[in-house]
């Protein structure tokens, strides 16, 4: 009983130790489980503020993504979609193409050469007949009066020729057709001194000025394909540096054979004398309106200390006889040196092997425009182009004329000799503004160009208008200064044009007319009211011009930045055209 009890007890014993052992290993199992579970909870808490910092970092990526997409959609979408977008989009990649300009070559630069001796012997056409007329009249035996009418016939030559050179130049390739009307310029120059007829020699004139229209607009037109579209106001601003060493080169090439003053003899009829200069440099309005002094200005104008080579109602009416003239050589000179552009570009023709008629139309002449054809911002651009060239070519011939006449009967009381060389300073300066004109123009835009011209222009307009019947230190210069701002206003202006607006030769023409209207009309109305109200007609007439000039180029160009296409005007039909390839293109 007793061992029973007692393996009973030993028993209990044993049992109780296996369970308090079992519930010390279950305690350090719930110990380590607790101390794991904190451990992770530990970490969890340590990683999760970084993971909601990638996951705001990677929120703000996304929207930054989204939003750019959307934005490029949205382009795309004006880009692609819309008719319009897709229109100006292929309209500047063309243009972004065409910012690769071709290198100058050795063909470029004797191209330019020919273009500027073409222009040479324009500037010695236009601004030969002043100094010669009086020998012509010697020849022709013709009036003063009579004598309007030379300038008259040369000028609608030019209209002409103007008019009918986009047509030439379409139909006939634009080497050969400018070798023939260089060769008939070269032909009609020589032959005007030839024939003693008035009404002949008009006509040689007239064939002349034509030939001269065609020559300018195809020359520019040259300038402006070998130019590029970076380099054509430059060789522009160089062609018409020829038209300036042309103009200042005559009068001296012309002296040597020019009639002298023989002896004079007392007239008793009471005739009007004759006053002629035979040393004259000056052009047509200057031996005009010195040869007609009494009539030029009304009465009360005429003071004492302006009797000029006696003029003075005391000094008996004298007839002056001169020399025998040799001018036929001087316009044979002029043949002579037209011959040589005229050849040069006959020969480009040979070398081309192209045929005489234009088998393949060039761009620059498949640009065809018409009144129906042209946007209304394109035709109001237009007519202040024309407006503007019908002011500068008009006042720039104007204030050359009359200079000397101011000079003279004016308030700065010039002698002869002193006009002459005001009005010849105000060609050479004109010659070195062009010469330098020729880097300014490869440095600035052509509107920035005009705009500096104009401004200058305006001050100088205004200075002279002010202080010129004051002082002669300020007619000097401020001529010079004019001269400086005027020479760059032509190339400039061409080349404006060809920048923004169409159809190069058609915009060439609008000019070139504009140019004739202009010599026809202005130097005309400001020699009257020169004759009516008094020398300071000259100034006040050249202040408005400028300042009308200035207000049609800003806004001309400020149509074409407004309605243009990267600040180009097209015409409808240009338009339709360039819509229709977008939207070929765009379903291929």
């Amino acid at each position: 009983m007793p061992e029973w009890r007692q393996l009973i007890g030993q028993f209990v014993r044993e049992s109780n130790a296996s369970e308090r052992e079992a519930d010390g290993e279950a305690a350090e199992l719930t110990k380590s489980a607790h101390y794991s579970y904190d451990q992770k909870e530990d970490i969890a808490l340590n990683i999760q503020p970084k993971t909601y910092q990638s996951y705001d970092q990677a929120e703000d990526n996304s929207i930054s993504t989204l939003a750019e997409n959307e934005v490029k959609d949205s382009y795309d979408t004006i880009d692609t979609d819309s008719e319009e977008g897709r229109f100006q989009k292929k309209l500047r990649t063309e243009n972004s193409e065409q910012e690769d300009e071709e290198p100058i070559t050795k063909k470029i630069v004797i191209e330019l050469i020919i273009c500027i001796l073409a222009f040479v012997g324009r500037g010695l056409c236009l601004n030969s007949v002043g100094p010669t007329l009086i020998d012509l009249r010697q020849i022709a035996h013709f009036t003063v009066p009579q004598a309007a009418w030379i300038f008259v016939s040369q000028s609608t030559g030019f209209l002409i020729g103007s008019l009918l050179a986009k047509r030439i130049l379409q139909e006939i390739n634009n080497e050969f057709a400018l070798s023939m009307c260089l060769f008939s310029q070269a032909l009609f120059s020589a032959l005007i001194p030839a024939f003693r007829s008035a009404v002949v020699m008009c006509l040689m004139f007239i064939g002349q000025g034509f030939a001269i229209g065609v020559v300018g607009i195809g020359v520019c037109a040259t300038c402006i394909r070998i130019g590029g579209k970076k380099r054509n106001g430059m060789f522009l601003q160089a062609a018409y540096l020829g038209v300036s060493i042309g103009s200042v080169c005559g009068p001296f090439i012309a002296r040597p054979f020019l009639s002298n003053l023989a002896k004079q003899e007392i007239n008793h009829q009471g005739e009007q004398p004759r006053l002629v200069n035979t040393h004259l440099y000056g052009n047509k309005a200057n031996f005009e309106l010195t040869s007609t002094t009494p009539q030029l200005l009304p009465e009360n104008s005429l003071h004492a200390n302006h009797s000029i080579d006696n003029t003075s109602s005391a000094v008996p009416p004298e007839t002056e006889l001169f020399t025998k003239t040799h001018v036929h050589f001087y316009y044979v000179i002029i043949g002579l040196v037209l011959c040589v552009p005229a050849s040069s570009f006959l020969a480009l023709y040979y070398q081309s092997g192209s045929s005489v008629r234009n088998t393949k139309i060039d761009s620059s002449h498949s640009e065809s425009l018409s009144l129906q054809d042209c946007t209304a911002p394109l035709l109001t651009a237009i007519i202040l182009i024309f407006i503007q060239c019908l002011l500068y070519f008009g006042i720039q011939d104007t204030y050359s004329n009359l200079l000397t006449t101011f000079a003279i009967l004016g308030p700065p009381n010039f002698t002869k000799t002193q006009g002459v060389y005001l009005s010849s300073l105000f060609w050479a300066s004109m010659c070195f503004g062009r010469l330098n004109g020729i880097w300014i123009a490869k440095l600035i835009s052509p509107f920035k160009l005009l705009l500096i011209d104009m401004i200058v222009g305006g001050i100088a307009a205004a200075t002279l208008l002010f202080f010129s019947s004051r002082s002669s230190g300020v007619l000097w210069t401020f001529t010079v200064l004019l001269g400086l701002s005027f020479a760059t206003i032509n190339g400039a202006t061409v080349s404006w044009a060809a920048k923004h607006l169409p159809g190069n030769n058609y915009i060439l023409a609008i000019i070139m007319v504009g140019r004739c209207c202009g010599l026809l009309v202005l130097p005309t109305t400001v020699t009257t009211l020169f004759r009516t109200t008094g020398p300071i007609t000259l100034m006040y007439a050249l202040f408005f011009v400028v300042c009308t000039m200035t207000a049609a180029l800003t806004l001309a160009h400020s149509i074409s930045l407004k309605f243009g296409v990267d600040g180009k005007l097209h015409s409808k039909s240009e338009m339709r055209k360039l819509k229709k390839e977008t939207e070929d293109g765009t379903s291929i």
